[in-house]
């Protein structure tokens, strides 16, 4: 999902497909734009779905590191 993820990202600009912007449809062949259409709501919820599982590493990576800290060991 993650490479998916970036694969939009560079084809339409970081976010661009999460946004919902209009005019990324604008950037697909004509001949793949109704296959597009039907996609974006996935693409969407793909992408949505990986940038909360990073978040949530990030978050888990920042507590792992505090209680160790605490505890006086270093990563």
């Amino acid at each position: 999902f993650a490479k998916v993820s970036r694969a939009l990202d560079e084809r339409f600009g970081r976010n661009a497909i999460l946004r919902g912007e209009t005019d990324v449809i604008n950037r697909v062949s004509p001949a793949q734009r109704r296959a597009f259409e039907a996609m974006r709501d996935r693409l969407q919820v793909l992408q949505q779905a990986v940038r909360v599982q990073s978040s949530e590493k990030i978050v888990s990576e920042r507590r792992q590191r505090a209680i160790n800290q605490s505890r006086g060991i270093r990563m």
